[in-house]
């Protein structure tokens, strides 16, 4: 079996191959990687010591959107 590429977080490709919804933590640490990922493209100067909320909402949806892509607007949109 090949090795995950590292461009690709684990987690994606766990959620993915079992075809479940992420964990909390895994959610957590997508969004810390897209966030790292996403710093390490501005300059040191433009970076914010803490994260503002609104930062952090923005990565959390976007590693849920990586992890579970459009299965939970269908899982929501099922159970309404």
């Amino acid at each position: 079996m090949h090795a995950p590429p590292a461009t690709i977080a684990p987690e994606i490709i766990a959620c993915i191959a079992e075809g479940r919804l992420p964990t909390m933590g895994e959610l957590r640490r997508v969004a810390r990687r897209i966030r790292d990922e996403l710093r390490g493209a501005r300059s040191v100067f433009r970076w914010e010591r803490n994260a503002d909320a609104r930062e952090r909402r923005l990565m959390l949806r976007a590693a849920l959107a990586a992890l579970a892509g459009s299965t939970v607007r269908r899982r929501a949109a099922v159970a309404a």
